[in-house]
């Protein structure tokens, strides 16, 4: 169904799909396991494929299982402890969420656990006890946590992939228009150098975060660091361009620079190319008559901020371009 609509709305639908199946399947598997507040199931659910958007699913749905699992034995424990009366309820959810506000700052995984040690105090002078809604909650919340992870794993599974892929592509090109603008050392095009800066860092925290939206199943850790390497590529392939624009744009830089501004051009070619996803032949090694020596010697700032974008930008293109084909965009 995704495919038959646009774009920009076959992700909205996907979204729609995954929280509608995923939020039932909950209900009905918590339900079928008798467990007492299913709706603990669907929150996690909910809460953890709404993570497929923000990037990191299973971070969450792991995040979840063991502040779940802390918070349920801090609070079993104060539970036991404790002796009857709301003034020692009340000190005992202070001093349970205090020490797990404490070991959890810094710590995303104990997030959950304050709200999970309030839950079994507050509730655990019921008939069923805390030792027993502690473990429902685990429960719960592990039933959900799962549920959410399948409906992602299940629903448009290669969605994250195929997306990620088109991100990079497309930064790609939007750092070779860049590139190929700044190289010109037209002063006229300030404003619009700008704005494309600030569109490609945009694109780029995109990416990042298109990214860890790509669940890896056990076994592929290498795809997913090569997935964030490639990020970081990007990235400094951009702080390159933002100095070859410090010696191209510089005023009076002119045809001096026209040397440099035709090396230039072979990295926007190159980006080009990574962008309609061919390989293209890599920059190499810079030739000895770009080197930083000539700036030095001449004391030319302009050149030297040339000579320096481009002698990084070859070692930086060639590490983005191997990137690619190591992820099998090109």
């Amino acid at each position: 169904m995704g495919r038959a609509l646009s774009p920009r709305r076959a992700a909205e639908v996907r979204a729609a799909l995954q929280m509608a199946v995923g939020a039932m399947a909950a209900l009905y598997l918590a339900t079928w396991l008798n467990l007492p507040h299913p709706y603990w199931s669907v929150i996690s659910a909910i809460v953890v494929i709404q993570a497929s958007v923000g990037g990191g699913v299973l971070t969450v749905a792991r995040d979840r299982a063991i502040g779940t699992v802390t918070g349920a034995l801090f609070g079993a424990v104060f539970a036991f402890l404790r002796p009857p009366g709301m003034e020692s309820m009340a000190l005992s959810i202070a001093a349970s969420t205090a020490l797990l506000a404490f070991f959890g700052t810094g710590r995303p995984w104990l997030k959950i656990a304050p709200v999970t040690a309030t839950i079994v105090i507050a509730g655990g002078t019921g008939a069923e006890g805390p030792a027993s809604l502690a473990l429902d909650r685990v429960m719960e919340i592990l039933v959900g946590s799962g549920v959410g992870v399948m409906a992602i794993l299940a629903l448009f599974p290669r969605h994250a992939r195929q997306s990620f892929k088109l991100q990079a592509r497309e930064a790609a090109g939007e750092a070779a228009a860049l590139l190929a603008l700044i190289s010109q050392g037209d002063p006229a095009d300030a404003s619009e150098i700008t704005r494309r800066h600030a569109d490609l860092k945009r694109r780029l925290d995109a990416l990042g975060q298109a990214a860890k939206n790509v669940i890896d199943l056990p076994g592929a850790q290498r795809e997913t660091a090569d997935r964030a390497a490639l990020a970081r590529a990007f990235w400094r392939v951009r702080s390159d361009i933002v100095i070859l624009g410090r010696g191209f744009q510089a005023e009076g830089a002119g045809a001096r620079l026209d040397p440099w501004s035709q090396d230039a051009a072979r990295a926007v070619e190159r980006l080009q190319a990574l962008s309609q996803g061919k390989a293209a032949a890599p920059m190499g090694p810079i030739d000895q008559s770009l080197a930083l020596s000539m700036a030095v010697e001449g004391d030319d700032m302009a050149l030297g901020a040339a000579a320096i974008g481009v002698a990084h930008m070859h070692r930086d293109l060639d590490d983005l371009g191997a990137r690619f084909a190591d992820l099998q965009l090109v």
